[in-house]
């Protein structure tokens, strides 16, 4: 039923929302990263964690965390964040980015979000993700990085198995 009322909207995906505070969970079947400067003023990646047992960890997930703290250029979180933090970072102009992490695609850049606001007396809100606009751009660069790494271009050995 959800996913029909995302395709009847012209979404692509449904962001699962879980919780009174409607932390953002998933996307689809994929986790869900947002790259943004936090209420602290700093740069941050951050994703939803696992010891609640609401999001299942995954390989692409876990490369992706890997890759942004080997790097040590922006603060690497895993924690909640609820829509109406989301809501006020777009205001704010301090979201960048937010994408989809999956073994199928890698990333998947989101765009926009239609937000069914409860609060607002289920007024759906048009939330634009400036993702492809961003630049640098954190989610082009992971996926960079990991294609490269599948293809051998970049030596990963701890992250490869031969297989003959």
């Amino acid at each position: 039923m959800v996913s029909k009322t995302a395709s009847q909207l012209d979404c692509q995906q449904v962001l699962w929302l879980f919780g009174e505070d409607e932390h953002i969970t998933e996307v689809g079947t994929m986790n869900i990263m947002m790259f943004w400067r936090n209420e602290n003023g700093e740069e941050e990646l951050v994703t939803a964690p696992l010891d609640d047992g609401v999001i299942l960890p995954g390989v692409t997930r876990d490369s992706v965390l890997t890759l942004a703290r080997e790097w040590k250029e922006f603060k690497v979180s895993e924690r909640n964040v609820g829509m109406q933090e989301i809501r006020k970072a777009l205001k704010e102009k301090r979201l960048y980015e937010m994408f989809g992490t999956g073994t199928a695609c890698v990333v998947s850049p989101v765009g926009r979000i239609l937000y069914k606001n409860v609060k607002k007396n289920g007024e759906i809100e048009d939330l634009v993700i400036p993702t492809m606009e961003h630049k640098p751009n954190v989610m082009q660069r992971i996926y960079d990085t990991i294609t490269d790494i599948q293809h051998a271009r970049i030596p990963r050995e701890d992250w490869m198995r031969l297989v003959v």
